[in-house]
């Protein structure tokens, strides 16, 4: 799932006090403390949240805009260069906050980098299926590796297409009887005889209850039939939860997170019950999740954090560090595979895949599989087989950010292949 972020909001867009990391307090006290006109305090706070979160977009750009009002041209170009180095695209020259410096060379130099975006790498994806005249927000696709049928699923229409192969239309694999709420993850058991998907009532879905957060679950399906079999629902503790994505590991179990509230839950192997496995307030918006593939690491996607590793022994997270060229933030689907991690940012502008190799202690290096372009916008998750990662573009969330007065037009969500090395 995608939620509604913007990572480079400008100074208004303040995060709650309430149970916040530091960085996000921080980033809140500067924003009050530059609206009073009391930049150096500004300029204080912001130094060290970017201590804490270097690559975090929206910190680089305050920094640059307050050194901008101190002064400080150098200094702010200097942050607006890091941003360019992250590899990011957006629109600087026009900034008001950064008025004072469009007359220097060095600032139009590097605002017509980021004007341009990073170089575009040998095209490496390639479109492997068109699903045409499509209305609902297409989050998750999978390939039946032994029938070779596709299945997607649909979070506005609340259920899972599966695709004819013989005349590629669209057919409701689940079945209406069964009132699923909007669908995000879904993932084949290890024997290929369920198929989990991870469930959730939300605004943009069709038909009863669209509200966010009201209800979750992670649904056992019948894979021989499309008939559920069983739903582990988040346990009611007065508080909104949104389970959006999960991952299953070697003994059965499923680890999934909420995207609301704070919590990784755990569903055991045989288990009827999600557990909260970790909760923590240092968490803000959890979405994908990888286990390592020797079975001690949880890798866990946060949108607004970056990406935690959590060792299962000790279930102490710590933040992977992102090298100067790459940002961990805007992550949203998240792959174990040789090597290291597959990530899917849609988060930052252009929006890419990348391998990540991570390091304790040390920068996680990452590079670009795939990246930006007409074709791949609006990505959305996907699913590691045979040496090739598949996944989601046009998948529709861009179309309810911010909501849709009516329903969209009909129109062409592909499928791309992703060669692993």
């Amino acid at each position: 799932m995608r939620p509604s972020l913007l990572l480079l909001a400008a100074w208004l867009v303040l995060p709650p006090l309430s149970a916040a990391p530091r960085h996000r307090l921080l980033l809140r006290e500067s924003a009050i403390a530059a609206q009073a006109g009391d930049n150096p305090t500004a300029l204080a706070q912001l130094q060290e949240a970017a201590h804490l979160r270097p690559d975090y977009p929206r910190i680089q750009l305050n920094l640059a805009r307050i050194h901008a009002a101190m002064n400080q041209p150098a200094e702010a170009i200097a942050a607006l260069t890091r941003l360019a180095d992250m590899g990011l695209q957006m629109t600087v020259a026009t900034d008001p906050g950064l008025a004072s410096l469009r007359d220097l060379p060095a600032f139009q130099a590097v605002a017509a980098r980021l004007t341009a975006g990073p170089a575009v790498p040998p095209a490496t994806a390639t479109v492997a299926l068109v699903l045409p005249d499509v209305t609902g927000i297409i989050e998750s696709c999978l390939l039946d590796p032994v029938t070779r049928q596709w299945y997607f699923s649909d979070v506005r229409h609340r259920c899972i297409w599966r695709r004819d192969p013989g005349t590629d239309a669209l057919t409701r694999f689940t079945s209406p009887e069964d009132a699923l709420d909007g669908v995000f993850k879904i993932a084949l058991s290890p024997d290929q005889s369920t198929l989990w998907a991870a469930t959730a009532t939300i605004g943009v879905m069709t038909g009863p209850d669209a509200e966010d957060g009201k209800r979750t679950a992670l649904v056992a399906i019948d894979f021989a039939t499309g008939r559920v079999r069983a739903r582990h629902p988040a346990p009611a503790d007065g508080r909104k939860h949104l389970l959006g994505d999960f991952v299953i590991a070697a003994d059965g179990s499923l680890f999934a997170t909420d995207s609301i509230s704070p919590i990784i839950w755990r569903l055991p192997a045989g288990g009827t019950a999600l557990e909260p496995w970790l909760e923590s307030d240092d968490f803000l918006s959890l979405q994908g999740l990888a286990i390592s593939s020797d079975g001690n690491t949880l890798y866990v996607a946060d949108y607004a954090n970056g990406i935690w590793r959590v060792p299962l022994a000790t279930k102490s997270p710590a933040l992977l560090l992102a090298p100067a060229d790459a940002t961990f933030f805007g992550i949203d689907g998240l792959y174990a595979v040789a090597g290291g991690l597959l990530a899917v940012q849609n988060g930052i502008s252009p929006q890419r895949v990348l391998h990540i190799e991570p390091a304790v202690a040390a920068h996680s290096p990452a590079r670009v599989l795939a990246l930006g372009g007409p074709e791949l916008t609006d990505l959305a998750l996907g699913q590691v087989l045979a040496g090739r990662f598949h996944f989601v573009s046009g998948s529709g969330w861009a179309l309810f950010d911010p909501p849709a007065a009516t329903a969209p037009t009909e129109r062409t969500v592909l499928i791309h292949s992703l060669a692993l090395e």
